[in-house]
């Protein structure tokens, strides 16, 4: 019988140096102990509201690459996205407040959703700061949940302070996207749940644009197995955790215009740029014809709609090192709130997508 993954605490003899653990299965304790009751008092606000995702096995991932691949599709959300997790965990946290006062938040989109998807089930005022140049199909999404949205110009900026104002004027409370401890928290349920469905170690594939996602399945996955590996990826248009990493505390990038429009954060959050480098591998970078065609595949192969920011999972594979690393791959489908032209052009290109064309990015052994 698998052991429960409510009892994350790494254990003395799971602790101990071993010779084939990773770098980051030797990191000290006390970092998942800080999280434990949180990650666990999210999982009980959530369960009332949200079921655990599907994890699948992948036939033609694990045929293409020769290793197990599983898909994790929290594009099967109620609001197509990961960001139930933490938009519900922040909401429900400090209810009370936002009972009375209301509460604002700002998102390129899926938080959005999110949090307009929660306000309205736990019947309060929302209002969402979007840039001008936000997706149409996800400001629509966010308004007919009930949201009211607020546009702003087009910088992090921007965004940030309009949220500001909003709060100064009006007093709604605040709820982060990312880089709060709810948020981060919501997030580790993910990590929980992966713990159930999976009985061993396993290499994991995660989206990242501020970091709250793989900052908080790390925490969780990491202090039950430490001997799993936690990898990230983003575009390179907006390389923003990996440039951090490289210089060793968070850094604002200069973004570009990319089709992963839920992987545009700038900046790594204060909070969770710590946890990435203290439990991650390490982030890849793919480029836009890479998550493109991931769409198509996924939406020939696997019969999944899924964004360009869910498939970056998938498209990441074509860095994986599979000579060093046997044990099976686990990628989160981050979302799948695809814009309808986008979704109708990778229908039309998928029927010219084979396993070849997924091949030339396969690593050579």
């Amino acid at each position: 019988m698998k052991k429960s993954p409510l009892s994350f605490v790494i254990s003395p003899k799971t602790s101990k140096k071993k010779d084939n653990q990773s770098p980051s299965s030797r990191r000290p304790r006390s970092l998942a102990e800080s999280w434990r009751e949180e990650i666990l008092d999210a999982k009980a606000r959530l369960e009332p509201f949200l079921m655990a995702t599907p994890l699948i096995f992948s036939d033609f991932l694990t045929e293409t690459f020769g290793i197990s691949v599983w898909l994790k599709l929290e594009s099967l959300q109620p609001t197509g996205s990961f960001k139930v997790r933490p938009a519900f965990n922040s909401i429900l946290a400090s209810r009370e407040e936002c009972e009375v006062s209301g509460l604002v938040t700002s998102s390129s989109g899926n938080f959005a959703q999110a949090v307009a998807y929660a306000a309205e089930l736990l019947e309060l005022n929302a209002i969402v700061v979007m840039m001008k140049n936000a997706s149409r199909f996800k400001r629509s999404r966010t308004e007919a949940y009930g949201a009211h949205v607020e546009l702003c110009g087009n910088t992090a900026k921007a965004r940030s302070e309009t949220v500001e104002r909003i709060h100064e004027e009006d007093g709604h409370h605040i709820i982060h996207p990312y880089n709060s401890r709810e948020s981060i928290a919501g997030n580790g349920v993910l990590g929980l749940e992966l713990l159930e469905q999976i009985d061993q170690d396993f290499n994991l594939i995660v989206p990242v644009s501020g970091g709250g996602l793989i900052s908080g399945t790390a925490l969780t996955v990491k202090a039950a197995r430490p001997n799993c590996r936690i990898f990230g990826v983003q575009p390179e248009l907006n390389p923003s955790m990996r440039r951090s990493l490289e210089k060793g505390a968070p850094v604002q990038v200069k973004t570009g215009k990319s089709i992963a429009d839920a992987l545009t954060v700038p900046m790594p959050g204060a909070n969770t740029f710590p946890i990435v480098q203290q439990l991650v591998e390490d982030v890849f970078l793919v480029n836009e014809k890479s998550m493109a065609e991931s769409i198509d595949l996924l939406s020939l192969e696997q019969k999944l709609v899924v964004e360009a920011g869910g498939a970056a999972s998938v498209a990441a594979l074509r860095h994986f090192d599979f000579e060093n690393n046997t044990m099976p791959i686990v990628c989160v489908i981050s979302g799948g709130n695809l814009d309808p032209e986008l979704l109708t052009k990778a229908c039309r290109s998928a029927h010219q997508i084979n396993k070849q064309v997924f091949r030339e990015y396969k690593p050579t052994r």
